[in-house]
């Protein structure tokens, strides 16, 4: 019976430390997704400067 005590005690601490961990990974995730979407939207700002880049260059060349 002490055992089986002991195996739930034990079951229950691994769970704790498993939602722990996934906690922290959540997190993480979270924080990766985050700075996935700055950097989306930094190289559509750089895709939009280029362009203008490309135009004015153009109109130059067209003078």
């Amino acid at each position: 019976m002490q055992s089986e005590i002991d195996e739930t005690d034990l079951l229950k601490i691994c769970i704790v430390r498993l939602e722990v961990e996934n906690a922290e990974l959540r997190k993480k995730f979270a924080e990766i997704k985050a700075r996935n979407a700055e950097l989306k939207t930094r190289i559509v700002k750089l895709k939009d400067k280029q362009l203008q880049n490309e135009m004015v260059k153009n109109l130059l060349s067209v003078s």
